[in-house]
């Protein structure tokens, strides 16, 4: 698994895989489970991200374990900085870490 992963980061691998067809049933029942975007709290405008994206590992897609609850404001929310760290070529390896501990100092932050 690991030998395969590392074809598909380094673009090995076969590229193009269609989506699953359950893929909009687990998109729903993901946000239901977990409605809010998990660095800011926020309910609007959510997206499912994949930790490690669709086009290197296409069997994870509907892996609950590889799917995170991200907000997408403006195009440029969550999902953006911290999924994708500001580029849509790049995914962030440590979201899943990344986003406890953003989460925590959002809620924690400094107010007068």
């Amino acid at each position: 698994m690991l030998t395969e992963l590392l074809k598909r980061i380094t673009g090995k691998a076969e590229k193009g895989q269609k989506r699953s067809s359950k893929w909009r049933k687990t998109r729903k029942e993901f946000i239901k489970e977990f409605p809010v975007c998990e660095i800011c709290g926020s309910t609007e405008k959510l997206e499912i991200h994949h930790k490690i994206p669709f086009h290197i590992a296409p069997d994870l897609e509907l892996e609950k374990s590889n799917l995170i609850t991200l907000c997408d404001k403006n195009n440029r929310g969550c999902h953006f900085i911290f999924g994708h760290l500001c580029s849509w070529q790049s995914f962030n390896p440590s979201i899943e870490l990344d986003s406890k501990i953003w989460y925590y100092k959002i809620i924690n932050r400094y107010k007068k």
